[in-house]
């Protein structure tokens, strides 16, 4: 067993450092110390093991997150050409090595997790999994802690397990059976599909990137509160008894049209009055309504936009600046400039305020605040309200907190953990429903990691290519069942050119014949939940692969589901 800790300073030197390990029965424990970060400060740091280093030889394998975008992979110790994956920024710093051998581990970041990711490598045919640490010349809010746990031919079921136990045991989550009984509004959320509604949008990528209300691009209004009405007409006489409406962009300007301003409904809608009586007369027909929100981005556009409640990044000079969020700054957003809000006011200054306005008009449900479980937050060097991403951390639990005492549940997007304690749903836990090597030559396929750790604690639908199952091909459908999913059906999921990553096949509402076609969908995705609506309730406590293209999920009330990919076909089967 050996270690090798490699740092690089600020003044662009490298560095080793010796740990401390603890050696415990089956578990070994890394610690840096904090004091060992501080000084000199450090841009990075890695560390590189024996316990997840292996040759490949055929035998065993390795699961780890990926990024939002492809979940959890899993790669087999088999000959390939050299491969170095670099994981996104990830709280759920997670993974397991050796699966199926003797030298089986389980390894998490059990400190500095908000600061770290993966390196995972084939290196003339040596695979390695090793955390790496971004400190950007900063003092890090805790030691560097790193637990691995010897589990000998454990699989990936197994260590998922064991995960489930350490989340319920240590980190606050509570089984959904429990929960309900405590939360009607979560009960009945979990008895029915989300059907979401995107209400309207404009121009995504946007042609004015700097938006005032003199220059704003026309928005397209795709479902005023009119076809709400019909739409909801239309669910009633098919026998849907319910869903969990969850209204997308109602606010002005549309979907990410002028956060933080979270209302009012935009009068191009109908406006404040016509939504409450529809919200009013939904709720009255056995329907949960609840609407989405943003707490992370911010736009100029807005009446309450204040520049200096935004992150600030340190620029080429070392002087802090408005941060401008990478991911989305080639295009811009529908809003604009795509700033990024600081945590802690995003918290202190908006959401206080601004949440109890919103829940005002009648929303109850699993209150949707976009991307929280999808992304991790950034530093802010702003001297008024600076912030660790630690700190950020706890301001992002703190809004589902507030979400959930307000309307009864939260939910989000994303498979990151850090928060599940306090998250209701997730509305997708992935974008791809199938991972290739064309996606990365690491990439052998997914495996239900994070539904075995989670299912029967938040509710989750597995992929963005699994939300419309219905109207996909059978592919999806198999893949939504696999992974135990709670159906999300998307009037619009579909917007601008190149934000089409739920698909390109929709629900739309233009015209009576198109509600129609709509509803129909909406109701084989209920009818079918109602037939298993009750595994929510159970673990996930085993995935395995029968056969090529053939896997089975098995329940804790000893349901198996066997999903079979060469012949698109499905079976569940009840176990004594």
């Amino acid at each position: 067993m050996t270690f090798q800790i490699t740092a690089k300073t600020t003044g662009g030197f490298t560095r080793t450092i010796t740990p401390a390990v603890r050696e415990q029965g089956r578990t070994v424990t890394l610690t840096v110390p904090r004091e060992k970060l501080c000084s000199p400060r450090l841009e990075s740091l890695i560390v590189e093991s024996s316990l997840t280093t292996a040759k490949a030889d055929g035998r065993g394998s390795m699961f780890y997150p990926t990024n939002f975008y492809y979940g959890f992979a899993l790669t087999r110790f088999t000959e390939r050409e050299d491969v170095l994956f670099k994981t996104w920024p990830t709280a759920t710093l997670v993974c397991g090595f050796g699966c199926d051998t003797e030298y089986a581990v389980f390894m998490r970041v059990a400190g500095e997790a908000f600061d770290g990711r993966f390196y995972v490598s084939c290196k003339d045919n040596v695979y390695s999994v090793s955390p790496q640490f971004r400190f950007d010349g900063d003092e890090p809010d805790e030691d560097v802690v790193i637990v691995y746990e010897r589990m000998p031919n454990a699989t990936y079921s197994e260590m998922a397990r064991f995960y489930r136990s350490y989340q319920l045991d240590y980190c606050g989550c509570k089984p959904l059976s429990e929960r309900v009984r405590q939360r009607e509004i979560l009960r009945r959320a979990a008895e029915m599909p989300e059907l979401r509604v995107r209400m309207g949008w404009k121009p995504c990528p946007t042609p004015v990137r700097h938006q005032t209300l003199a220059n704003e691009p026309e928005m397209k209004v795709a479902c005023d509160v009119p076809t709400l009405h019909k739409i909801l007409d239309a669910m009633i006489a098919a026998g849907i008894r319910g869903t969990e409406f969850c209204l997308v962009g109602w606010g002005p300007g549309g979907h990410d049209g002028r956060f933080p301003q979270q209302y009012p409904c935009d009068e191009r809608f109908g406006g404040d009055d016509a939504l409450r009586e529809w919200i009013a007369r939904a709720q009255r027909a056995g329907f949960l309504v609840v609407c989405h929100t943003v707490s992370c981005g911010c736009y100029e556009i807005a009446d309450n936009w204040d520049r200096d409640l935004c992150a600030k990044k340190k620029n080429e000079f070392g002087d802090p600046v408005p941060y401008i969020r990478e991911h989305y700054i080639k295009g811009g957003l529908n809003g604009g400039e795509p700033y990024y809000l600081c945590a802690k006011p995003a918290y202190e200054h908006y959401a206080v305020h601004d949440l109890p306005v919103v829940r005002g008009y009648g929303f109850e449900g699993l209150h949707y605040i976009d991307e929280l479980t999808a992304i991790i937050p950034e530093k802010c060097y702003d001297k008024n309200h600076p912030l660790s991403r630690k700190e950020a951390w706890e301001y992002h639990r703190k809004l589902a907190r507030l979400a959930k005492n307000l309307f009864g549940g939260y939910q989000s997007e994303g498979y990151m953990d850090y928060m599940n304690a306090d998250v209701d749903s997730i509305l997708y836990v992935g974008v791809q429903s199938k991972l290739t090597h064309e996606m990365n030559p690491l990439f052998d396929e997914g495996i239900p990691f994070w539904q075995l750790v989670y299912h029967g604690i938040v509710l989750s639908n597995p992929t963005s290519q699994t939300v419309n199952y219905p109207l996909k091909d059978e592919y999806q459908h198999l893949k939504f069942l696999e992974y135990g999913g709670r159906p999300v059906m998307y009037f619009y999921s579909k917007f601008g050119d190149e934000k089409n990553w739920m698909g390109d096949l929709d629900l739309h509402c233009d015209s009576d014949e198109a509600i129609a076609r709509s509803v129909a969908a909406i109701k084989r995705a209920y009818d079918e939940y109602e037939q298993y609506k009750h595994l929510q309730y159970e673990f996930m406590e085993n995935h395995e692969k029968l056969a090529e293209n053939v896997y089975r999920t098995t329940y804790s009330d000893g349901t198996a589901v066997t999903v079979d990919y060469n012949d698109m076909t499905y079976r569940f089967e009840k176990k004594n």
